[in-house]
């Protein structure tokens, strides 16, 4: 995947966050299957924690590539965020 569809797939994650946060809607699934193991990484820790900080009982539920990336995020895993494959 090239450096602007990563940059791409962060930014559509950032908007839906941000209307997440805004809305009554208190659990979003989003898809970032796409993304390497160091961005899904990334974008998934760092936007949960956003997250966490603006309303800890919104939950986040992050659908990533396979087991490996998984087993990979679960240790920093916050309370708001659940880790699922796509598989």
């Amino acid at each position: 995947m090239a450096l602007n569809d990563i940059n791409f797939q962060e930014e559509k994650v950032t908007k839906k966050i941000a209307s997440f946060l805004c809305s009554a809607q208190n659990e979003l699934t989003i898809n970032i299957s796409k993304l390497n193991f160091i961005d899904a990484s990334r974008c998934a820790l760092l936007n949960s924690t956003k997250c966490y900080v603006q309303n800890p009982y919104k939950k986040i539920n992050w659908i990533v590539a396979d087991e490996n990336i998984k087993r990979t995020i679960m240790p920093f895993k916050l309370s708001n965020m659940e880790i699922l494959t796509n598989s």
